[in-house]
């Protein structure tokens, strides 16, 4: 009978080591899947959010510049061009009727100041949705990140 006992304990003791076992694999897996999944396409998410707030800026800022040479009437201006690596050199502009806008893909269309503006506005509104939507993945991966972890402290401290 003492030997029978003692197999059942036996058998406990090895059903008890495999699920430690598993347990530890599984927190494993997760702490992993957390640092090499989620934690990279969060940052990639992040980045690219980034990217599309400064090219917002570039595009707010750019209408501010218009609305300027509309209200002063200016039909032409002395200017610094940037031509690269911060690198100026002064520009007149004959015309200010006129103002090429990069649409994206260097692709550059001429349109007249209020046209510009129209582009712009529609830009904008087009670039806040995707901010938005970025911001909305950033936070879904963030809730997903919190619950693993939430239920990996749960995990570890099981006996």
């Amino acid at each position: 009978m003492v030997s029978h006992s003692h197999s059942h304990q036996n058998q406990k003791d090895i059903e008890k080591e495999k699920l430690l076992k598993e347990r530890l694999d599984s927190i494993k897996y997760y702490e992993t899947f957390i640092s090499e999944t989620l934690n990279v396409d969060l940052n990639k998410c992040i980045e690219d959010r980034e990217k599309i707030l400064e090219n917002l800026e570039n595009y707010l800022e750019l209408k501010s510049n218009i609305e300027l040479l509309i209200e002063n009437k200016m039909d032409s201006m002395k200017t610094m061009i940037n031509l690269g690596s911060e690198c100026y050199v002064k520009a007149r502009v004959q015309d200010t009727s006129y103002i090429f806008v990069d649409i994206g893909l260097g692709v550059h269309v001429k349109y007249t100041l209020e046209e510009a503006i129209k582009f712009i506005d529609e830009k904008e509104s087009f670039l806040n949705k995707k901010v938005e939507n970025q911001t909305k993945k950033i936070n879904q991966i963030k809730t997903k990140i919190d619950l693993i972890q939430n239920g990996l402290k749960e995990l570890k401290h099981l006996e």
